[in-house]
């Protein structure tokens, strides 16, 4: 009976003793690998298709996470196994109770750095944000020709949305592109500017900005992360976990939203999804595939078509400059067809860790991953110079965005605790202007609307989703309302967005 209880006694202090070391370790790694990130974003990435993942990125986990401390176990294990004998009883209690501290310690650890505790919280309260009915006020002619205000959420499905002279769209995806990255007298942090070519296209067109300086979208629940992103600038949603874990068995993207994918499908566009790496991973190409019906052209594609070659390629699939050559092509054939076209791309280099860096990179800055910075503003702005001497130019909105801030924590260490980041924004050839570009507290999902109206789309009450026409006179949800109270919100779970958006009942 002794030797049974020992037996137990000794895995349970084995099993919570590598459990502690697991997540204080995955917790470092993490933090290491990809900053500040919250427990909405972990959960989706490790429920969602992790296709075309650097195999880097794996084996450093393992390295770190999960053999460390194997080792540390197997260390200690060794040493109890030979001096069991001389250690008393109290010594080997005192060993027990350091063990489940670790645990805890552990435990909280994470919490502080990921927020489980208050994502868990939140996740098991309601919200009615999406519900709410429309306050009863006096009838206002001003109130009819620019939108209430007191709307948090307007169903994108009854906005009457029109437009016959309406643009293109070219939209591009920049992979981690922030502001901090410009110099302090353009609002970013650095002493020299890495991104002078994409700082004159914003101050030469129009970018949206939190400051007087440069600036751009608060991150925001949800958003933090590539497809995230992708989602709150497409449907003006946050996304949410129970859509990643609901993939896997059912195919199904959100199949109750109205993406902006879906609206410019039903206006005759014809669209095209291009990404340097394989789009399957987090679900992507099942979003742009289920809202609107996009081309995807990704790298198992661009391969299989022979567009690839030497010195193109990097642990995600081509690097950007092969990426900007291929839209070209694709982008000429698109306008070829003769209808509407919408071309969205998104680039890859500036990932983290360390970025990829190709042969057209400077060397010009004091670190890697500015020099891949730098190289992506470049390769941009001849980008845009390329489109402009398009024939389909004239007729055609191109609007760059960063998709989140870059989670290469190596390279952010110097950026102030006071210093709001945000993510890159610039709209050229817009049909529609506005002077209240300057001091605005917006997201990424505002891009949905303002998208819209920037390719000459009038949409009624200028609200679409969580988005606010930026373009309007209408303050934003958060302007209005206020982000803390805003981000507690969208944290809750909500049955209309389970029964209307993701329709987990028809699953």
């Amino acid at each position: 009976m002794k030797n049974k209880k020992t037996i137990v006694f000794t895995t349970l202090f084995y099993a919570l003793l590598f459990l502690s070391l697991c997540i204080f370790m995955s917790t470092l790694w993490t933090i290491d690998n990809f900053g500040n990130v919250k427990t909405d974003q972990i959960l989706y990435t490790l429920l969602s298709s992790l296709d075309g993942t650097d195999n880097s990125v794996v084996i450093s986990y393992l390295l770190k996470g999960l053999l460390v401390p194997l080792v540390v176990c197997c260390l200690i294990g060794f040493l109890h196994f030979k001096f069991n004998e001389k250690l008393d009883k109290k010594i080997k209690i005192i060993v027990n109770v350091c063990v489940c501290i670790t645990l805890l310690g552990s435990v909280f650890y994470a919490d502080n750095q990921f927020g489980i505790i208050n994502y868990i919280k939140n996740s098991n309260q309601k919200t009615d944000i999406y519900t709410q009915k429309k306050k009863k006020k006096k009838e206002k002619k001003e109130e009819d020709d620019i939108g209430d205000e007191t709307i948090i959420y307007a169903d994108p499905k009854n906005v009457e949305i029109t437009g016959e002279k309406t643009n293109n769209l070219v939209y591009i995806y920049l992979e981690s592109y922030e502001n901090s990255f410009m110099d302090v007298e353009n609002g970013g942090i650095k002493q020299v500017n890495c991104l002078p070519e994409l700082t004159q296209l914003a101050k030469e067109n129009i970018s949206f900005s939190n400051t007087d300086k440069m600036g751009g979208a608060l991150a925001f629940t949800g958003t933090t992360w590539t497809i995230g992103s992708m989602v709150g600038q497409s449907a003006g949603l946050p996304l949410k976990t129970e859509v990643a874990s609901t993939m896997g068995d059912y195919a199904n993207f959100m199949p109750g939203a109205l993406m902006i994918g879906d609206i410019l499908a039903q206006k005759g566009y014809v669209q095209e999804f291009m990404i340097g790496s394989t789009a399957t991973f987090a679900g992507t190409d099942k979003m742009f595939k289920q809202h609107g019906n996009y081309e995807i052209v990704d790298y198992p594609v661009l391969k299989s078509e022979g567009r690839t070659q030497k010195g193109d390629y990097c642990y995600w699939g081509i690097n950007d400059r092969a990426l900007f050559r291929n839209a070209k092509d694709k982008l000429n054939e698109l306008a070829s067809r003769g209808q509407k076209f919408n071309f969205t791309m998104a680039t890859i280099d500036c990932h983290t860790t360390d970025g990829i860096h190709c042969s057209s990179c400077p060397t010009t800055y004091s670190n890697q991953y500015e020099n891949i910075y730098a190289c992506q503003s470049i390769l941009v702005n001849d980008f845009i110079n390329w489109c402009k001497q398009q024939s389909w130019y004239a007729n055609t909105t191109i609007i760059i965005v960063g998709d989140h801030n870059t989670m290469a924590a190596e390279y952010t260490k110097d950026i102030p605790t006071d210093y709001e980041r945000t993510t890159y924004n610039c709209f050229i050839n817009s049909k529609v202007s506005t002077e209240n570009i300057k001091n605005r507290q917006f997201s990424r999902m505002d891009m949905f609307p303002t998208t819209l109206a920037a390719m000459g789309f009038d949409i009624k009450g200028n609200k679409l989703a969580l988005g606010t026409n930026l373009f309007s006179k209408l303050p934003t949800t958060i302007e209005k309302y206020g982000i803390e109270y805003i981000e507690q919100e969208v944290q809750k779970s909500s049955d209309y967005l389970d029964e209307n958006i993701y329709k987990f009942n028809e699953q």
